[in-house]
């Protein structure tokens, strides 16, 4: 049987950003990834930039996979374009995650094609791993948030392909809240570079194939693909010896659907908690200061996006009220912008 300090399973944005923060930590990890190459899960691929105080810049450490940056979104609904301004840096998310394994690989060990089919005693099967402590970043149907005995997260489907005939402003992100269009979520038209990513992300799952269909007939594009996005609030994060990061914890700002700053956040914070338990030889594992932690950072905004984006596509029914209350959210969150960021 191997034995190690740290697993994580997943080798998504939430376990390879914890494998860079333990690596620069100076804690050894083994990474499990059930895949053999990186940028599996579909993805508009764009970040914001600046979320609870958090800078991308500074949690990436890096440009590589960055492709430009757009400060203006325009929201496209039934009765007009609003307009929200707030940093969204487009990337190319399968860069990033190469880049973020770069970085991690400095101190742990990264194996890809490894599947963890199942946690008996603490140990990871097939593979006889026995590590001290777990890190679940295995995404939507985590297998180490069953291990805990956690209910399944609630999931949303997204699907994205990539365009090169998009007749909209290049320099802005377009997302469309239409119920023409998509019933119960969006679509987005997100500039690249060189290509648009464009997809849209639906709440309810019996709806969305007619949904989809209806979209790629209109949308000229290629390399299609989908994934389950999890649109539930955050809860229990932690137990036994095992935590809970990204999509396996619900850290996602659910009314936008944007889950890479909250990964990287929750990541930041699990391994700070874990150093600490490193220091002690891990004498003592007590995981319940990594839960604390992120609830203070973001626990409140993520559960407000949650009970957001139910009540927007749950409860009101008009789009005419959508559309009023987009409009506040929109200058809410352009004076937040303007403030912190000092445009």
């Amino acid at each position: 049987m191997e034995k190690c300090d740290v697993a994580i399973i997943g080798g998504g944005i939430a376990g390879l950003s914890a494998g860079k923060f333990l690596a620069e930590r100076g804690v050894s990890f083994i990474l499990l990834e059930e895949h053999r190459e990186f940028f599996k899960k579909a993805c508009g691929e764009g970040i914001i930039r600046n979320t609870v105080g958090y800078e991308f810049h500074d949690l990436y450490g890096s440009k590589r996979g960055i492709e430009r940056e757009i400060w203006e979104t325009i929201i496209h609904t039934k009765y007009g374009e609003l307009s929200i301004e707030m940093p969204v840096l487009m990337t190319s998310k399968r860069e990033v995650e190469a880049e973020l394994a770069r970085q991690a690989a400095a101190q742990g060990e990264i194996r890809m094609g490894e599947r963890v089919e199942k946690i008996v005693d603490g140990v990871l099967l097939p593979q006889e791993i026995k590590p001290k402590i777990i890190i679940g970043a295995d995404g939507c149907f985590s297998l180490v948030r069953r291990y805990m005995g956690e209910r399944p997260v609630r999931c949303g489907i997204a699907a994205e392909g990539y365009a090169t005939e998009v007749d909209m402003d290049p320099d802005r992100c377009h997302v469309v809240l239409k119920n023409e269009v998509v019933r119960y979520g969006y679509a987005w038209y997100f500039p690249k570079r060189e290509v648009w990513n464009i997809g849209i992300g639906c709440s309810k799952k019996r709806t969305f194939r007619e949904t989809f269909s209806r979209f790629r007939e209109k949308n000229k594009g290629e390399g299609w693909r989908g994934a389950p996005v999890p649109i539930d609030k955050p809860g229990r994060s932690y137990r036994k010896n095992a935590i809970l990061v990204g999509d396996a914890a619900a850290h996602v700002v659910a009314n936008v659907g944007e889950g890479i700053m909250p990964s990287m956040i929750g990541a930041y914070i699990a391994a700070e908690v874990i150093e600490r338990l490193a220091r002690k030889d891990f004498r003592e594992v007590d995981l319940s200061p990594y839960e604390r932690g992120w609830k203070n950072t973001f626990g409140k905004y993520l559960r407000r996006t949650y009970y957001t984006s139910r009540i927007f596509y749950d409860v009101i029914k008009s789009e005419y009220v959508r559309h009023k209350l987009l409009a506040k959210m929109c200058r809410d969150t352009t004076e937040y912008y303007r403030k912190i960021l000092k445009r």
